[in-house]
């Protein structure tokens, strides 16, 4: 798929853009327009994360690295299926040299480190898109460690990246891929998870951008095999770029098709309950079955964060082209979150 664009509306000077494959840049910095001055306000006004997820049929595992300029956190978590048991962690600091966010999403290191525990997220595309995630934390009864690789797939699989307007003139850029191939340990305690490549999956999410000072999302992302055995992964989002270009994605044998919006109807006093995940043309009819629970309701001051983000599964039907892949059972998380930053 080559690069194209696509005009947001009138009035946009910029018509968002989206393209597969390698990214191609050296970093954001020029694609976000971004003042390199010192004394920029840009340097706290701009978001980075980068989140990584393991689907296993034993384990849900996540985690991330998040910095905003004037504040850090990151969080890791662990879900055993069988035991219903979550353990996670989500520290957050002032940032004061322990993390670490290198502006491409195909090289270099993400990184965050505290008294609790360190998180180590390296990416070089020079090796079919090797990535590793490297975890330490350790609390009495909550210990979590990892020794992971995550790789494309045999055929590969092609990441879709994503430039789109915000409000105010401003950008924001995000590469995601789901389907991705992992293989290593997950240790929960002294439980250990081994994770064989044949049945095990990634998700990747890599952004950086200018987001409103209130934000609201709704996100779903999966990864696994369909009936006939085809290997799937999707990513669908709701409430924060339809006004530029869509994030929305469905991966069929590694190869990406964007999708249209997206639409989530559940119960967020009830998270427990099934959501209901469709697109408006009816070409994504899904239903997500949470197995597990995260949730949290931060107030810093400068910033706050609401949000609720189940583990589980989900089971339904999407059509792409001329084909319908039906799958059940297939891992992933869900989320609603409400951040002011």
């Amino acid at each position: 798929m080559t690069e194209k664009e696509k005009a947001t509306g009138p009035g946009n000077t910029f018509p968002g853009r989206q393209w597969s494959g390698r990214f191609n840049h050296k970093d954001t910095k020029d694609l976000l327009q971004l003042n390199p001055s010192f004394f920029s306000l840009d340097r706290i006004r701009e978001k980075c994360w980068c989140y990584m997820g393991i689907i296993h049929p034993d384990i849900i595992f996540g985690c991330a690295v998040i910095h905003l300029g004037y504040i850090a956190s990151a969080f890791v978590f662990g879900f055993d299926r069988r035991e219903k048991r979550m353990i996670e962690h989500a520290p957050v600091f002032f940032p004061l040299g322990q993390a670490v966010f290198d502006r491409n999403p195909e090289t270099g290191i993400t990184s965050y480190q505290s008294l609790r525990g360190r998180l180590c997220l390296t990416h070089d595309q020079t090796i079919t898109g090797k990535k590793t995630i490297s975890a330490d934390f350790f609390l009495p009864g909550r210990s979590i460690k990892t020794d992971i690789e995550v790789f494309d797939p045999e055929g590969g699989l092609f990441p879709m990246h994503f430039l789109t307007p915000m409000e105010n003139g401003r950008l924001a850029f995000t590469t995601k891929a789901a389907g991705l191939k992992a293989k290593g340990k997950i240790v929960l305690n002294r439980k250990s998870f081994d994770l064989d490549p044949e049945t095990t999956f990634a998700i990747f999410d890599w952004t950086n951008g200018f987001y409103p000072r209130h934000t609201s999302w709704n996100w779903a992302c999966g990864a696994g095999t369909a009936h006939d055995g085809t290997p799937v992964g999707f990513n669908f989002s709701s409430g924060v770029y339809e006004s530029g270009v869509l994030e929305n994605t469905v991966w069929i044998n590694g190869k990406p098709e964007p999708t249209g919006e997206i639409l989530f109807t559940y119960d967020s006093r009830s998270p427990h309950l099934p959501w209901l995940i469709q697109s408006r043309d009816g070409s994504i009819n899904l239903i997500f079955t949470p197995e597990g629970i995260r949730r949290a309701h931060d107030d810093l001051f400068i910033i706050k964060s609401y949000f609720i983000q189940p583990c589980g599964s989900f089971e339904g039907s999407i059509k792409t082209g001329t084909s319908l892949i039906r799958f059940s059972n297939l891992g992933g998380v869900a989320e609603e979150h409400h951040a002011t930053w």
